[in-house]
């Protein structure tokens, strides 16, 4: 079981949405994009002249350069490519508004406004909006569009290209005025009527949609929109822009990559692909290489503002506060007012973990531009994970008042309205939110154990929060999911994000509404190992140090399939190297990557531990603290690079695999290898295979080029290899090979379930189980037999030393944990039969007849208390049964 880091109801109410049907799924950021087949009749109409069709051509991005015959046409393909050295810019042929949106793009607001004089079309109107919001005249802007809104509404416009930039004037309205929730029915309204009825093919309202629903967080259905736009304009940069900022937000930096090359397919220097690919470094938590990418854009486009807001972003993801503040300055004499910078360096600084300076870069943002809801929503959830919680509902309540539209916040603010009337119960270091009814179960077994946790994790990091930790109990998987992120889809069961602990109750129910029982105290040993270390280093802690810091106090040992996992990646040369593991974990490439990033960064740090000393990690925590990035902590802290802890790293990991028992040389193969060529009919059918397979080669190739002949090479490794006879492994090739190899575990596990495939399954068989046990340590397969084996015996009592191995690497069944406690209680031992009662509980708090065992066991050692802490439980769990009143209060009568 792992856990997330950083990651209600679906969707109640207003947001509550049907089943959606499985579609075939397209990626994110496609690999190509053709035109459709209806835009295409279009252009092939056969009523178009030659002028339209190449106007066509040109607005649907499958232009040639025959149809670039015109400075208009020409200005249109520059302005989409972002090639604003194109001499077209300065040909006053070219219509006013193509030049105004280039200068509006470069940053050069004050030129938009100069040329823009005197200009009243709406395009126009909100061109000039566009570049006074930029300079943070927000009046102003509001102005400009005030006129041509009214008459978009009071009279009905049957041009498409006029209705959809009269939709941004009224975003630009938006977000100076504060209307979202008034507007956003009445801009989708009519995007709706200017795609559906005005003009099917207008691919720019479907764009100006897709930015409506994502700004909206709905961003299924803004990437399905941006499809629809490349359907009809396989060359659009803003729809490939959009595309790859989604997938850098959910951590698709692949797709991310791809888009950044659809747009160098269109401009080989396109400064969109410069910011997709600097906002991608940042979020990677790589400031200097994202600074790599913005400082030569910077130099083209000193005035792109959102150039300048990333180039502030990644000062402050360096930790460099004064670097970032000149940044800001540089800002703000562009734009003085603009909220845009603080809005950017906020939200990365949050994503960093950094909630202080975050919160005060987005209130400095909300009190720039107070109708603007992006930074009031990302403050609001910002508060809700740093556990700020009245700070939060006020943001919320005040946003989603501004915009009832947004998902996230609505969700989020849902939940912590309903959070208000949870219960609380509040220990030395804790304090514990539960929602009040059956859940009331688990929470009393809490307080003991949780205490217990920080003392046995602040000891082993020799350091302790400032202030008590909030453990959140969700009572389902959707409420836990908003919790976390503000949308009801996660695929974890707790999460830390720093003060605030999330998780959902280990529960058994329908799919969906729970994730299944797991050991609670185990996992609250993980996240609050990284609510220590994230407090420890300021946040600042790397991805996979904080994970493997967790991974390490749950002080469980390292289950069989976790330990062939990192063999098979040893042998295979797939370990993460410190650059990729970090993204391993949010954004794996293969099914199984996130489940390697946990084990192989825990190994990582047995690795240090060994090498460095238990301290060494608490040395390194220190750097962070101090703002070190990992080259420079490590140097610091261990005395080696990176590189060199990293190579060090394989060479200890060679060993360790040996010493599981999973490197055993030769291999099984390799020994029926050598079985075939000791055996002469064997080579001999080798032999004949081989000339065959080259007979056959040769045929073939000889009817490819019509010959054979000298000097012709005949590539072999294209065809499938020699079919080698086939063995059939022996008990005497088994024995023999044993003989030379007795340590061998592979032939001593052959070995074994030959017998028992055999039937072979008594006391004869111990021997050869203990003995494989002991040749393979990690693998829980010899102690389950003999567990059994024992269970069936006339001393049951043996099998416990089995029992205890499985129950130890045991997280989703208290099965093993509710034999023990049995076993040890017929043998007399109740406070062992007492400790695994309560670790059946612990993975099963709902369980009532577990809960009746624990009771029993209490009430033989006399330990009152507990007794009635669980039969009040069973009140709770089974309320129509009289007979646990009845118990309750003869427990009652016993203590007192």
């Amino acid at each position: 079981m792992r856990h997330g880091c950083t990651m209600l109801l679906a969707v109640m109410g207003l947001f509550l949405t049907g089943q959606v049907t499985a579609q075939p799924q397209r990626a994110l950021v496609p690999p190509h994009a053709e035109l459709s087949e209806t835009a295409r009749r279009a252009i092939d109409a056969p009523w178009l002249n030659d002028h339209e069709r190449a106007v066509l051509r040109v607005f649907h991005g499958v232009w040639n350069e025959s149809d670039l015959s015109s400075p208009e046409r020409v200005a249109a393909v520059a302005l989409n490519a972002w090639d604003f050295d194109h001499p077209t810019f300065e040909d006053d042929a070219v219509p006013v508004e193509l030049r105004a949106e280039a200068l509006l793009r470069q940053g050069r607001l004050h030129e938009v406004l100069t040329l823009l004089e005197g200009e009243l079309s709406l395009r126009a109107s909100r061109i000039g909006a566009e570049a006074l919001e930029m300079l943070g005249r927000h009046d102003d802007a509001a102005a400009a569009v005030a006129d041509p809104v009214r008459q978009l509404m009071r009279r009905q416009t049957e041009d498409a290209a006029e209705l959809t930039d009269g939709v941004r004037a009224l975003i630009v309205r938006s977000r100076v005025q504060g209307q979202p929730a008034q507007d956003f029915q009445t801009m989708m309204s009519l995007l709706g009527r200017a795609q559906r009825e005005l003009d099917r093919l207008y691919w720019p309202a479907l764009f100006t949609e897709a930015e409506l629903l994502h700004d909206k967080d709905d961003t299924r259905e803004a990437v399905n929109v941006l499809h629809e736009v490349l359907d009809l304009n396989p060359r659009s940069s803003e729809a490939w822009y959009m595309l790859g900022r989604i997938a850098v937000s959910t951590f698709d930096f692949a797709g991310a990559a791809r888009a950044a090359e659809h747009l160098r397919q269109l401009n080989p220097e396109h400064p969109l692909a410069d910011l997709l690919l600097a906002e991608a470094w940042l979020t990677q938590d790589d400031p200097e290489a994202a600074q790599e990418r913005l400082m030569p854009l910077l130099d083209r486009l000193p005035k792109l503002r959102f150039g300048r807001a990333l180039y502030a972003a990644s000062h402050a993801i360096l930790y460099d506060d004064e670097a970032m503040h000149a940044a800001l300055a540089y800002f703000d004499e562009l734009s003085p007012g603009s909220a845009q910078a603080h809005f950017t360096v906020g939200r990365h600084l949050s994503f960093n973990r950094q909630y202080e300076l975050a919160a005060d870069m987005l209130e400095e943002a909300i009190r720039r531009q107070p109708a603007w809801p992006a930074p009031q929503i990302e403050l609001g959830l910002l508060e809700l994970q740093s556990g700020r919680d009245a700070r939060s509902l006020h943001a919320l309540q005040d946003v989603v008042k501004l915009d009832p539209f947004n998902k996230r916040a609505a969700n989020s603010l849902f939940l912590l309205e309903e959070l208000t009337e949870y219960s609380r119960l509040e220990t030395e270091h804790f304090i514990i939110r539960y929602k009040p009814g059956v859940d009331e179960v688990m929470v009393r077994m809490m307080p003991e154990r949780l205490e217990e946790i920080h003392r046995v994790v602040t000891e082993r990091f020799a350091f302790e929060p400032d202030r008590k930790t909030v453990i959140e109990l969700m009572p389902d998987h959707q409420r836990f999911a908003v919790r976390i992120t503000g949308m009801p889809f996660i695929h974890t069961i707790a999460a830390c994000t720093g003060p605030v602990i999330a998780m959902e109750v280990p529960r058994e129910g329908r799919r969906g509404q729970h994730s299944g029982l797991y050991d609670w105290p185990r996992v609250l040993q993980h996240e609050y190992t990284h609510t220590v270390t994230l407090a420890q280093t300021r946040n600042r802690i790397p991805h996979w140090l904080t994970e493997a810091a967790a991974v390490e106090m749950e002080l469980s040992p390292r289950d069989y399939n976790t330990a062939q996992m990192l063999a098979r990646s040893f042998e295979q040369g797939t370990l993460f190297d410190l650059d990729e593991i970090k993204w391993a974990f949010v954004r794996p490439r293969q099914p199984g990557d996130r489940s390697k990033a946990y084990a192989q960064g825990h190994w990582m740090l047995e690795y240090m531990n060994e090498r460095f000393g238990d301290d060494a990690v608490i040395r390194l925590l220190e750097r962070y603290f101090e703002g070190d990035r990992e080259q420079a902590a490590m140097e610091s802290a261990l005395g080696v690079s990176r590189e060199a802890f990293y190579e060090d790293f394989l060479l200890w990991a060679e060993r360790q695999v040996r010493l599981w028992g999973l490197a055993e040389r030769p291999t099984v193969a390799e020994l029926v290898d050598e079985h075939r060529l000791n055996d002469p009919a064997m080579v001999q059918a080798i032999d004949e295979a081989h000339q065959e397979r080259l007979e056959r080669v040769a045929e073939a190739m000889a009817e490819q080029i019509g010959r054979v002949g000298e000097g012709d090479t005949l590539d072999a490794e294209q065809w499938p290899p020699v079919r080698m006879p086939r063995v059939s492994i022996t008990d005497e090739m088994i024995n023999r090979w044993l003989e030379r190899y007795p340590d061998h575990a592979d032939l001593v596990e052959l070995k074994l379930r030959r017998r028992m495939n055999d039937g072979e399954m008594d006391e004869r068989i111990i021997g050869l189980l203990q003995r494989y046990a002991e040749l393979r340590p990690i693998d829980p397969f010899p102690h389950q037999q003999l567990a059994r084996l024992y269970l069936a015996s006339e001393d049951p009592t043996r099998a416990i030393k089995h029992l205890e191995y499985l129950d130890r690497r045991e997280e989703r069944s208290p099965v093993f944990a509710v034999q023990l406690a049995r076993l040890y209680r017929s043998n007399g031992d109740l406070d062992r039969a007492m400790n695994k009662a309560t670790r059946a509980l612990h993975i099963n708090p709902y369980h009532a007849a577990h809960r009746e065992l624990a009771a029993a066991i209490a009430v033989e050692v006399r330990d009152y208390d507990t007794a009635e802490m669980h039969i009040e439980a069973l009140t709770l769990l089974e309320p129509d049964r009289p007979r646990h009143q009845a118990r309750l209060e003869a427990v009652r009568r016993l203590r007192d």
